[in-house]
């Protein structure tokens, strides 16, 4: 479509002639808007499109040269005309009807029942030869001009066209460019606008030109130039046919060579390499009215729309900092300096990560330490800490270090060195600094509190700290020890940008990523209610392969019509009506009650093996804000095949009883005369399979018994045999020994008196004796007393060995009876913390006894069995207080009974000095002992094993040197009958 500058707009061009380039240099504060090309491969058409609609419902309608393309924000589409011609022009009426228009064609756009649309001819077929050229409104009335300038008519009821005359038209309520197409007039146009061939509002404050091969230029509500969008922009192409805007954010063209989306009004904008901005950004700053951002590609200024680089730095720079004399950058050759009158000074000449200025002192942190660079001293290093990346000085003077492995340095007001600073964590964990009001904060990285560790924070002038996540996303401010949430909305569609830099200053926030600049305006944040309450639609909804259930123009219904069981492929598509072009819209869905997917962005969904019954399919938005939308929810159900239908299953069942009755007539007939040879043989035969299953079960228990009674006398005799021995050889022994060595015992004892009563008598005499006979004469006596002490001390010991013997020598094979063993344990539990309750308190320990409810019932001896227990119990305390005396620990005894087969297997555990590996296959040993001859005679776990054994049980040992001791006792359970 074609448009002039009227004659009343000539007026206004000499006034913006004058604030032309006033106004373009403030315009061009921010960077472009984003820029979305549909290429031909994308929308699956020709390249070449003429004329492009949005109607009501956020569908885009392009006049393309293979027919209409369509655009419902999931798909692209295509509509063709009878003769697969072009279509050239398409038109929007003041009731939201599409018009189209094209070679030797006309019609509109209508829709089905079931939403689906498709193009209505108006007209006989060759009522008119050519192209449609212009489809406008005049008088109430759809009108079309061809290519030859012929006028048709739609009528009323929009069946038919009809031929009119130009000059029945009011030529006052024409358009401007269908009229001078008519009437072939020549409005005198300004030169430099006379390119201008369309131009339309998007707001008050701002307009849009389409100029003849020269792409788009947007202009204020003045009138005044703002900025181009070309080619050069990331256009698609110059040559613009038309261009229509969506009312939501959108502005949509059609070009010669693909289809563009320009999202304006719009608080984004970006700067990308076509702009001349090019590596990843680390800094962004403002001096002298200029924005100056460094990337690992070097230092750029920005002029205009486009980036400039700065005193041919085109190494990295990595941080930049404004003072009252200038502006100083840290980069990979340096420290440079820009003073106000536009002198470069090259200050350092190695590689500089970061800078902090502390009145006349200069600090930076370069790879092998941190460097202090004054005016009038030489340049020296103040610090060893290598690369550091952070500096940063709080309210209290203090400078703080921090480097890219995490280590923290600092050195506080007054001082004059810097000392590492402790993160305090069990861990020595990276930490990162982060500025916030008059302090600074450490982060580790399990730091939760105030908030947790962010890859990226800095401070704005505001006293804003601004952080990301520990992926360098999901940015957000924080301020007064909580978060903000003012602007979480307008920062969300950047949530996936790793941010590496930020600026904020007044209504501007820039942000730097990888090879990205973007800007935010919050003065232009309302422009994001262009898209709120957005409508969810399903888009269509196919059946199989080409069987359209549902076409998504209108209203969807609520139910779709029942599918048939045979066709089991369902493709739905969907999209809110008018999608935003910065951040993403995710979509997610959930079959019936099931779980949502997850948050995608795909419009689709296909299922392809659903079986037979009622479905309820529920859609839902994730807008780029990050707001929902409403769910949306459409039923629809899977008819059963024929043979699965209610009648059918009565008719198979009662068939299928039919054939049962039938078969177990004919099998019963069978039977019954089978029955009866049956009962003779099984008779006979039983009679005899009992008598032979008697003998054999009695055969079978003597067998068994015999068998235990010979491994039973076997083991007895062993052991009798080993006692017999030992008996022999120690009782006569014993008691020659036990005799004399009781005299030896009283003697000793009767002895120490009579050294008592001599003492008394030498100090009755000691006047009268001289001092050295005194003196020796009790030191004689002193002695006299130790060596009777000790004979009788080791009398004891050997009175305890011999008693110890007579104790091994004991009959203990007598008085076993049944015997319940859980109350033994619990009895054992009682004194335990009876005997040894002044030691629990003390070394307070922990004892359990997970003994069960059940009796436990056994054949056997209750006190041997307690008295073995109780021999055991007492090694673990011993062992535990051994333990205890030696290291600080938490001590622990358990007692713990559990049932494998038909065995009891009772584990007493401590976690003591335990068992070294070389002694614990000798614990079980007669008279083999750790402890000392006073204090036990080494028969104890003999015994308890002994006793063990006579209850046809069994004892074992684990054990790790100075971490526990396990003593595991199996006893056999009585056998009930």
């Amino acid at each position: 479509m074609n448009s002039i500058i009227s004659s009343k707009s000539i007026k206004k061009v000499i006034m913006v002639l004058f604030c032309y380039h006033l106004s373009l240099t403030m315009a061009l504060a921010q960077g472009y808007p984003v820029i979305r090309n549909y290429t031909a491969e994308e929308y699956g058409a020709h390249n070449c499109n003429y004329d492009i609609e949005i109607d009501d419902e956020g569908i885009v309608y392009v006049a393309n040269f293979e027919g209409l393309l369509y655009y419902d924000q999931a798909q692209w589409r295509m509509l063709y005309t009878p003769s697969i011609n072009r279509i050239t022009v398409v038109y929007k009426s003041k009731d939201n009807t599409i018009w189209i228009g094209g070679y030797n064609y006309f019609g509109q756009i209508k829709k089905k029942d079931n939403g689906e649309i498709y193009m209505a001819r108006i007209g006989k077929p060759n009522i008119f030869n050519g192209e449609v050229e212009e489809i406008f409104e005049a008088d109430g009335k759809i009108m079309l001009m061809i290519g030859d300038k012929n006028i048709f008519e739609v009528s009323q009821d929009a069946t038919s066209i009809k031929q009119i005359s130009s000059k029945s038209l009011n030529s006052h309520t024409l358009p401007e460019h269908v009229r001078e197409k008519i009437y072939h007039t020549d409005i005198e146009r300004f030169e430099d606008f006379k390119d201008i061939i369309y131009k339309t509002t998007i707001s008050k404050q701002l307009q849009v030109q389409v100029r003849h091969n020269q792409g788009l230029f947007f202009t204020d509500g003045a009138g005044h130039d703002l900025y181009s969008i070309t080619e050069k922009n990331g256009l698609c192409s110059n040559n613009v046919a038309y261009v229509v805007y969506d009312g939501h954010g959108v502005l949509w063209g059609a070009t010669d060579h693909g289809i563009f989306a320009i999202e304006m009004p719009s608080p984004y904008s970006f700067f990308l390499p076509k702009e001349g901005l090019t590596g990843d950004v680390h800094a962004i700053t403002e001096w002298n009215g200029k924005i100056y951002v460094g990337t690992s590609n070097g230092l750029f200024m920005l002029n205009g729309k486009t980036f400039n680089i700065v005193a041919d730095i085109d190494f990295c720079c990595w941080k930049l900092f404004t003072c009252p004399k200038g502006m100083l950058a840290a980069t990979a050759n340096g420290i440079y300096f820009f003073a106000s009158n536009n002198v470069t000074k090259h200050l350092t000449q190695s590689m500089a990560f970061d800078l902090l200025l502390d009145g006349e002192n200069l600090y930076c942190g370069e790879h092998d330490g941190v460097y202090l660079y004054r005016h009038d001293s030489p340049y020296k290093k103040i610090c060893n800490l290598e690369q550091v990346t952070k500096m940063y000085q709080d309210g209290q003077g203090c400078i703080w270090l921090q480097n890219s492995y995490g280590i923290i340095y600092n050195k506080p007001a007054g001082k004059t060195s810097f000392v590492p600073y402790d993160v305090n964590t069990k861990e020595k964990m990276a930490a990162t600094l982060v500025p916030v009001s008059n302090s600074i904060e450490v982060i580790s990285a399990i730091t939760t509190d105030p908030f947790p560790y962010p890859t990226y924070s800095t401070i704005d002038n505001n006293g804003i700290t601004w952080l990301t996540n520990n992926e360098g996303k999901h940015l957000y401010q924080w301020k007064d020890g909580k978060r903000l949430n003012k602007l979480e909305k307008i920062l969300f569609p950047f949530s996936e940008m790793t941010v590496s830099a930020l600026y904020s200053n007044k209504n501007k926030i820039w942000i730097g990523g990888d090879n990205i600049l973007a800007v935010i305006d919050t003065d232009k944040k309302e422009a994001m209610n262009l898209y709120a309450h957005p409508q969810l639609k399903f888009r269509s909804i196919i059946l199989g392969a080409d069987s359209v259930l549902w076409g998504g123009c209108g209203k969807c219904p609520n139910v779709l019509p029942t599918i048939g069981s045979h066709e089991g492929v369902l493709h739905f598509s969907y999209a809110i009506d008018y999608v935003p072009l910065t951040g993403n819209v995710l979509y997610r869905h959930k079959l019936n009650n099931g779980r949502w997917s997850a948050w995608d962005n795909s419009h689709e969904i296909e299922f392809t093996n659903l079986s037979y019954g009622s479905y309820q399919l529920s859609i839902q938005a994730r807008l780029a804000n990050g707001d929902f939308s409403e769910i949306e929810t459409i039923n629809f159900a899977i008819a059963y095949p024929f043979y699965l239908r209610w009648y059918m299953i009565i008719l198979y069942v009662l068939l299928f009883v039919t054939i049962i009755f039938s078969f177990f007539r004919l099998r019963l007939k069978k039977l019954r005369n089978d029955k009866i040879k049956l009962e003779k043989i099984v008779q006979e035969r039983t009679s005899e399979i009992v008598k032979q299953k008697d003998e054999i079960e009695e055969k079978s228990k003597s067998l068994e018994q015999a068998l235990n009674d010979l491994g039973n006398a076997q083991n007895e005799l062993i052991r009798q045999e080993k006692m017999a021995t030992v008996g022999k050889l120690t009782q006569g022994l014993i008691d020659r020994i036990l005799n004399p060595l009781n005299y030896i015992n009283n003697f000793s004892k009767l002895s120490e008196g009579l050294v008592k009563d001599i003492e008394a008598n030498i100090e009755d005499e000691k006047e009268n004796m001289d001092e050295d006979n005194y003196e020796d004469t009790m030191d004689v006596l002193n002695m006299l007393r130790g060596n009777l002490q000790k004979v009788g001390e080791h009398g004891k010991n050997t009175t305890r060995t011999l008693k110890a013997m007579e104790e091994m020598l004991k009959d203990r094979s007598g008085s076993y009876h049944d015997t319940a063993l859980a109350p033994i344990l619990r009895q054992n539990e009682e004194m335990v913390k009876t005997y040894y309750a002044n030691e629990i308190a003390q070394y307070h320990i922990e004892t359990i006894f997970d003994i069960p409810d059940d009796q436990l019932m056994i054949n056997g001896n209750a006190d041997l069995l307690s008295k073995t227990f109780m021999s055991i119990l007492g090694n673990s305390v011993y062992a535990i207080i051994k333990k205890a005396q030696q290291q600080t620990y938490t001590p622990q005894l358990a007692v713990t009974v559990t049932t494998t087969g038909e065995k009891y297997n009772i584990s007493i555990r401590d976690n003591g000095i335990g068992i070294e590996d070389t002694i614990i296959d000798k614990i079980f040993d007669p008279f083999f002992t750790t402890k000392t001859t006073g204090e036990a005679a080494g028969v104890g776990l003999y015994l308890s094993r002994e006793i063990i054994q006579n209850h046809s049980g069994d004892i074992s040992v684990q054990s790790v040197k100075n971490e526990y001791s396990e003593f595991i006792i199996t006893l056999p359970a009585l056998k009930q009958q």
